[in-house]
């Protein structure tokens, strides 16, 4: 990626993982522009000075409806749009990795414990379903390519909309639904999968004191849906391939992008470096 992940931090008070994407390497020579596309976790704790300096024409909030009112962001007094495209947890006939028919509402249910610090909650929940905890998120991550699309072709439709005004997107730890939909955008926008990965795994480090504190509170069982894992990611980008026809392909087939939508993206948001 050669890029240092420092150098992306944007300092906003009340948030641990925004980062400014831009000054990733496309295999051409160009980068992603810098100062248009951030990553984010929630921004409910967020402190709207700081917020305010990125001129934010857009903010895409990937969390569930629950999840939203919950904690809401905080954009009081901010002149943008905010958009909630929920990556949410469906029960679908059309969903081709979710087995049991209570494992959407052990997803949900299992959201609101974490955020409450209950691990002792989940845990059991956990143990109660025999869920192999690893292997449905791997398996989570496969079903964001084909039972989340439509809300990815919605992201990227904001994206083509925006049209190079600053846009932030987030979830709420800014690692897993985040994480997928910057992957995508670096994909489209020709970044090699090696700096994708860099990219996402990222979160490890500039959230370190975090997912320790994690790590000691959870027990072990639940380490694998602490931080990003790259067996995950792995999963998604290799489903994208074997399932989709690539990234090319998964483009036009299911974010809905045309060859001239796909070359305003990359003229919009790479430059030289």
């Amino acid at each position: 990626m050669e890029v240092n992940v420092f150098d992306q931090l944007v300092p906003v008070g009340g948030t641990k993982n925004l980062r400014d994407i831009g000054g990733i390497a496309t295999p051409e020579g160009l980068v992603v522009r810098r100062g248009v596309l951030f990553r984010s976790d929630t921004l409910h704790e967020a402190v709207m000075e700081d917020l305010a300096r990125l001129n934010l024409a857009c903010v895409i909030d990937f969390r569930s409806e629950a999840e939203v009112e919950r904690r809401p962001d905080r954009l009081d007094g901010l002149n943008m749009r905010w958009v909630n495209l929920p990556v949410d947890n469906p029960r679908s006939a059309g969903s081709h990795f979710v087995d049991q028919e209570d494992l959407p509402e052990f997803r949900v249910e299992m959201i609101q414990h974490w955020l409450n610090r209950d691990f002792d909650a989940v845990g059991r929940m956990v143990d109660e379903l025999s869920i192999d905890i690893a292997g449905d998120r791997v398996k989570r991550y496969q079903s964001f390519a084909t039972d989340f699309a439509h809300v990815f072709a919605e992201f990227f439709a904001e994206l083509v909309a925006v049209e190079g005004r600053p846009l932030l997107y987030h979830c709420e730890g800014g690692t897993d639904r985040t994480g997928v939909a910057t992957a995508l955008l670096l994909d489209v926008l020709g970044v090699d999968r090696e700096a994708v990965m860099e990219d996402y795994l990222a979160t490890n480090t500039v959230a370190a004191k975090e997912l320790e504190e994690l790590r000691q509170l959870a027990p072990p069982s639940l380490w694998p849906i602490i931080g990003a894992q790259p067996k995950q990611m792995q999963a998604f980008l290799d489903h994208i391939d074997s399932e989709c026809g690539g990234i090319n392909n998964y483009a036009r087939s299911h974010l809905n992008l045309t060859d001239d939508a796909v070359a305003q993206l990359r003229s919009t948001y790479l430059v030289s470096p």
